[in-house]
């Protein structure tokens, strides 16, 4: 039995700017991850337009964006292939985050596009892709989904937080009797929304922010938010964060409305954590790991003995494209991918959906790291 296994994970976030693809060596006895290359890949302006109103589409729109957005997808990926084989050897696998359609976890429940099937036949290795909807089905939030891949990878942390377009928390054991982890406030889709107002994609290292002012009834409005009420478990969908938007722009000065969301996101998200006063350490990953001004307001706001800290830029930019590929993993080896005490699902779930399989694959393509 080999070693190890050479796997691709993938990841198309909230914030729409991009595409992520990290290729992983996963050890097959540990399940321990190697992050060996993260390439990040720009979404053209019209792809950032039609994902961030997919969640608007119809069935029938929305699948027809599917077929095209999955062969935008699947032409990234053979580029990333290309570079990465000779140096490392064939994938035997791919964990496919898919773009989230919709997903409401209480009403008609979750969904993603991407052709998980099509990957398969043309990539030539089995793909694991709608790793939501089982947990759902248990009844569970089917998200989020990194708290597991937290625990392994990163469990000398007490918290992990990555700042996406949502924000969302794990507080790890010993500070938890259990792994806990929920979607805590919007994040990079305020804060990009606001830049827009500026004519910027975003807001580099808070710069604008950093210029703005307070505004402190809006950030009342902001506080009386009532997801922030609810208790965990929860999730979040870019939808449900409408009335942030509609708060903040109505600040006059963009400048204005970006600190007012700066700090708002900072304050709220350490208070909905309930730290513990004994202190300890808080990874940072995620696109707003690179906002100097949020780092900073974070920090500001942790409980004394209570540390941040930021990894390398791969681990910043690709740790949740890891994480799906170390799931799709866990999907194959038939081991739990969500946790109860994370989704409120009736029991820990193995979730994903295999398309392809290993046999066939061994015909066509230089398979290294599975026997």
């Amino acid at each position: 039995m080999a070693e190890s296994t050479l796997v691709i994970g993938t990841m198309s976030g909230t914030s729409c700017d991009g595409f992520d693809a990290a290729l992983c060596r996963i050890g097959n006895d540990s399940g321990d991850v190697e992050l060996l290359e993260v390439r990040q890949m720009d979404y053209p302006l019209r792809w950032v337009k039609v994902l961030r109103n997919l969640g608007e589409c119809a069935p029938k729109e929305a699948s027809e964006i599917e077929v095209e957005w999955s062969a935008w997808v699947l032409n990234a990926l053979e580029g990333c292939l290309k570079d990465w084989e000779g140096k490392y050897g064939s994938p035997a696998l791919m964990g496919f985050s898919g773009h989230t359609w919709f997903h409401e976890p209480n009403g008609r429940g979750t969904s993603a596009i991407g052709d998980a099937q099509m990957m398969a036949d043309a990539l030539g290795i089995p793909v694991v892709a709608d790793y939501r909807s089982a947990d759902v089905a248990a009844g569970g939030q089917g998200a989020p989904l990194v708290p597991l891949f937290d625990a392994h990878a990163f469990g000398v942390y007490g918290c992990c937080i990555n700042l996406g377009g949502i924000a969302n928390a794990t507080v790890l054991p010993p500070e938890s009797v259990q792994v806990r982890a929920w979607d805590v406030v919007g994040c990079n889709l305020l804060l990009n929304r606001q830049a827009g107002r500026l004519g910027m994609e975003y807001d580099a290292d808070g710069g604008a922010a950093s210029r703005g002012r307070l505004d402190a009834a809006a950030k009342t409005k902001l506080d009386q938010w009532a997801y922030l009420q609810t208790a965990p478990p929860k999730s979040l969908a870019a939808e449900d964060l409408m009335e942030l938007h509609g708060i903040l722009d109505d600040i006059a000065l963009p400048e204005d409305a970006l600190c007012t969301a700066v700090e708002w996101i900072a304050e709220a998200m350490v208070r909905s954590l309930k730290l513990s006063p004994l202190g300890g350490r808080v990874l940072l990953t995620g696109g707003g790991a690179h906002h100097g001004v949020l780092v900073h307001r974070i920090a500001h706001h942790m409980p004394q003995g209570w540390t941040i800290e930021v990894p390398d830029r791969s681990w910043v930019d690709g740790k949740e494209a890891a994480a799906f590929a170390w799931l799709a993993w866990r999907t194959m080896q038939g081991l739990p991918t969500s946790l109860a005490s994370v989704t409120g699902a009736k029991s820990d779930i193995c979730g994903g959906r295999v398309f392809g399989t290993f046999a066939r694959q061994q015909k066509e393509r230089d398979l290294r790291g599975i026997e």
